[in-house]
């Protein structure tokens, strides 16, 4: 009989899934013989999850999406800033172990925010709000480490409140002079979960 023995009450749960990076560099551009540099771009994504077990096999915590991008072009010294921030309450149900591997259920809601300037220009300000639900499984290869696998689907919604925005979206619904947008999505993430404490 299995004892659940990563994933009972009392303990921690730690996740860093899919989309933490760190990335510096610069694009060109090649065109019959001649090459030219292109946009240098910065951008740091995280993706931490946060929580702790209520119960045998149910932790419940936060998660985190953050994002900073920069982009330079060499040519003319422009630049665009963007930066992301979504927050919010998720919970993730393992249903059973086959020798080490755990598969789950798991769903999130988010709130956040994020604003964008291109040069000196007014900045552009969009709330967000996001949802995902899906499955997975851990595979524990070490006595509290896992591999994780996520798929899902992902729903966003956000608003841009600023009246000089350039964002490309669709579908887009004018409204009370703001900009409303959806956007779903299938999502694949692999990660590594932690879980620690109670013994």
């Amino acid at each position: 009989m299995s004892s659940f023995a990563q994933v009972e009450k009392g303990k921690w749960f730690v996740a860093a899934t899919g989309n933490c990076n760190f990335d510096i560099g610069k694009s060109k551009v090649k065109h019959g013989g001649t090459t030219n540099e292109n946009s240098k771009y910065f951008n740091f994504k995280f993706n931490p999850m946060v929580g702790y077990f209520v119960i045998d096999k149910l932790p419940v915590g936060l998660y985190f999406d953050v994002n900073s991008s920069t982009t330079k072009d060499p040519d003319n010294s422009d630049k665009y800033n963007e930066t992301q921030f979504i927050v919010g309450p998720f919970a993730r149900y393992y249903i059973t172990d086959f020798k080490k591997l755990f598969p789950y259920v798991e769903a999130r809601v988010g709130l956040g925010s994020s604003k964008s300037r291109y040069n000196d220009n007014d900045p552009d300000k969009e709330s967000y709000f996001s949802t995902r639900i899906g499955a997975g499984g851990t595979y524990f290869f070490a006595k509290n480490v896992g591999l994780d696998l996520f798929v899902g689907y992902n729903y966003d919604a956000w608003t841009d409140k600023s009246s000089n925005s350039s964002a490309a979206r669709a579908p887009a619904i004018e409204s009370s002079g703001e900009t409303k947008y959806t956007y779903g999505s299938v999502e694949i993430n692999i990660g590594v979960v932690v879980t620690f404490g109670k013994e």
